[in-house]
């Protein structure tokens, strides 16, 4: 009868123990899809960036052919 006990009591703590790991699991899930980490490849490029890098970069390149376009303009 203990013996029996000891039993159901181990397959008790090892369903207890994978039913932890996977809410564990679904906790992490659920914190990476409330926190998205949005990423942006390139045409032709192996890397991905984030969207934030990739804006900076068409925000720095679209000011500098303002720029450009400014000193063609006072050329003419």
């Amino acid at each position: 009868m203990m013996e029996e006990l000891q039993e159901q009591q181990q397959k008790l703590d090892q369903v207890l123990l994978t039913l932890s790991e996977r809410l564990q699991s679904l906790e992490e899930r659920l914190l990476r899809l409330e926190r998205p980490s949005l990423m942006y490849r390139r045409p032709n490029a192996s890397d991905y960036e984030t969207l934030s890098n990739t804006l900076d970069y068409l925000h720095n390149n679209v000011e500098g052919i303002k720029k450009d376009l400014l000193k063609v303009a006072k050329a003419i």
